[in-house]
């Protein structure tokens, strides 16, 4: 077989493999799994990544990272927000998660590696029939209620 034709086969049989994939989930809608969303200080968007139920937001702030770990802890322990998580990781970085009448939020907040500002990530979950998020960020069927006795 000439090489010509043997390359025209081979990349025939690669697009038919690669072709095959379904398409990724699409993710939800920003404004159902964010509709109460604190953003930081001087932010700017980096990227957005998702799957069917959840939905990931990074952030760039100009502002310092304890301002903005301060910013979040005072947004999310008011209003709307109850904040039910707060944990300092080894890596320096802050996770902080809380709760609404309606999709919980998980925040992580670090310093860039220059200082030249902070970090955050946003994510949030739809929660709806069927479906429940709890505070570790398992996600699955709700318990079915247990009979009183």
């Amino acid at each position: 077989m000439p090489p010509t034709r043997l390359y025209l086969s081979l990349v025939c049989v690669l697009l038919l493999g690669c072709g095959s994939d379904s398409p990724p989930p699409k993710p939800p809608d920003t404004f159902t799994v964010f509709p109460n969303l604190p953003l930081p200080p001087n932010s700017k968007f980096v990227s957005r990544a998702g799957s069917e139920d959840a939905l990931q937001l990074t952030l760039f702030s100009a502002t310092k990272a304890d301002a903005v770990t301060d910013y979040y802890r005072n947004q999310l322990s008011g209003g709307k927000w109850r904040l039910v998580g707060d944990v300092k990781r080894p890596d320096g970085s802050v996770a902080l998660y809380a709760e609404q009448d309606g999709p919980p939020l998980w925040v992580r907040i670090w310093p860039t590696s220059d200082s030249a500002g902070t970090m955050v990530e946003l994510s949030g979950a739809m929660v709806g029939k069927g479906k429940g998020i709890d505070s570790v960020g398992r996600s699955g069927p709700k318990p079915a209620p247990q009979p009183k006795k």
